[in-house]
């Protein structure tokens, strides 16, 4: 069902209802269908089944009339108006070029070759305006046979070969940077170690491309390429260089002759983490202001900002804002559609707005909260051992300490204790290897202040000669500085209070 719920939200944000002419309709299922999931009243095909075919055997007359429903949303995609004042230029010539093709391949299969060609040849020139290569090598490719075998014109076949050719070699090009990029994220994307053999692959890849950048000047190659050359610097944490060149992309970006929004937004959204990590919290929020000018709401982009945007919030201390950034976030409708990973993400970040809301620094969420159920809805990153696992201990630990639920605090030190040995060990962890050990003198204290400060006050000092911005770690890890935490810890073992179910 989630195909056709996407389908119904994407038409519904676009004021398009593909059945009107069923509505008043009190005997139609295919408007009771569509209807149910518009409203929200079914979430599952389940639900949508037993609703529409009460007491019945319904699997084959509801996957038919689901079939139908989706072949009708379908039908009316291209009813969309793509000349909306929020799609940006280059936005709309795409779907304009991309319709103008298709009339080009519906022309010549009609026989209507003249008004075909010219229409191709106005096609060309906008494709290549705005970098539509793989449109500018199909047309190149249409023209070539058109000249050569329709027209027999030797001269206009050779200007057509040879753009073709030019173009597949930037087709071969954007590819290229296509396949060496994703490989690289692939490794990362659902562990955020700092990992040194990524670095040497960026490199590598990147020193296979630079030359195909000096070659030729197309948004996707540069994207790509850009990206690429950034990950140099950011898989070893090199935040000064990683600015600079987020600086360059930028400049080369801003000189397209379009607004090449989606680059930007990407390069603007790394200038912000940059800033972070250089504790640069004024310049992060001209990034900040810069890059959502560019943000379409309900894009996985403009989710990327928020999660960035909270962060630099609770660096700030600027919490007040920080829940209606999360519930903005959450409650976003498509936010269901996320992957996996990136939903992880922002239940941890909603577990450090609980905890938050719970020691009075911001006001509680309105959300109801379960530790036991936000362990078992972080299943990806709870693996990510040297990642953002340790958030998510971290916040475990923090909660149960606020909460004063001291004997499920006292089961946790072995394993944590484990834990840190086993995978806090190494360099880029160091800060929250210390912060852990930090906590464990809490409940190793027998819940004494006047006992578990001194006792962690080695692993404060070296916690303290690791600054945050010099920290070889991704910026999630550390949601809230742990300075910050660790005096939070504190001030919860200050008052004796009634402990709390979770």
């Amino acid at each position: 069902m989630q195909d056709i719920k996407e389908l119904v939200l994407l038409l519904r944000q676009h004021n398009i209802h593909p059945l009107k002419h069923l509505v008043g309709s009190a005997d139609s299922k295919l408007l009771a269908l569509y209807e149910g999931i518009a409203s929200g009243k079914f979430n599952s095909d389940a639900e949508a089944a037993a609703a529409i075919y009460p007491g019945k055997n319904s699997s084959s007359g509801y996957r038919k009339l689901k079939s139908d429903l989706r072949e009708r949303l379908l039908g009316t995609v291209f009813d969309i108006n793509t000349n909306l004042g929020h799609y940006s230029d280059y936005q709309k010539a795409y779907y304009d070029c991309h319709k103008l093709w298709v009339m080009v391949r519906f022309l010549t299969g009609q026989n209507a070759n003249t008004v075909a060609l010219s229409l191709a040849t106005k096609l060309l020139r906008q494709s290549e305006k705005f970098d539509f290569t793989l449109l500018c090598m199909d047309i190149a490719s249409y023209l070539r046979i058109q000249y050569g075998l329709r027209e027999s014109n030797d001269k206009r076949f050779k200007e057509a070969n040879q753009l073709f050719e030019y173009y597949r070699n930037v087709y071969n090009a954007e590819n290229l940077a296509e396949e060496l990029y994703t490989d690289l994220v692939v490794r990362t994307v659902n562990n955020r170690s700092a990992q040194a053999e990524v670095a040497v692959m960026a490199e590598e890849a990147f020193a296979r491309i630079d030359p195909a950048l000096q070659e030729f000047h197309t948004y996707k190659l540069h994207m790509y390429g850009h990206m690429i050359g950034l990950m140099r610097y950011t898989t070893v944490n090199d935040h000064r260089h990683a600015l600079e060149y987020c600086n360059k992309a930028i400049t080369f970006f801003k000189n397209r002759p379009y607004e090449a929004r989606v680059p930007l937004q990407i390069f603007y959204y790394q200038h912000l983490i940059c800033n972070i990590h250089l504790r640069q919290f004024e310049d992060g929020k001209e990034s900040a202001r810069q890059c959502i000018k560019l943000m379409e709401p309900g894009t996985f982009n403009w989710f990327k900002y928020k999660e960035l945007y909270l962060h630099l919030l609770l660096h700030t201390y600027q919490f007040n804002e920080v829940p209606e950034i999360l519930a903005n976030a959450l409650e976003n409708p498509r936010f269901e559609f996320l992957p996996d990973n990136a939903k992880e993400i922002w239940r941890i970040y909603e577990s450090y707005v609980y905890y938050l809301g719970t020691t009075g620094r911001m006001k509680p969420a309105k959300q109801t909260f379960k530790l036991a159920k936000f362990i078992n809805e972080t299943p990806i990153f709870s693996k990510d051992k040297s990642g953002m696992n340790i958030a998510i201990i971290i916040i475990k630990l923090l909660i149960l300490i606020q909460n004063r639920r001291f004997s499920n605090l006292l089961d946790e030190v072995e394993a944590t204790e484990q834990y840190c040995y086993r995978h806090l060990r190494g360099i880029n962890t160091k800060r929250s290897y210390y912060f852990i050990k930090m906590l464990l003198q809490i409940p190793l204290g027998q819940f004494d202040p006047g006992v578990i400060e001194p006792k962690a006050a080695r692993y404060l000092a070296k916690l303290k000669s690791i600054p945050l911005q010099v920290a070889n770690q991704t910026t999630e890890i550390e949601i809230i500085p742990y300075e910050d935490l660790w005096q939070f810890a504190l001030k919860s073992l200050e008052k004796e209070r009634p402990m709390e179910n979770s």
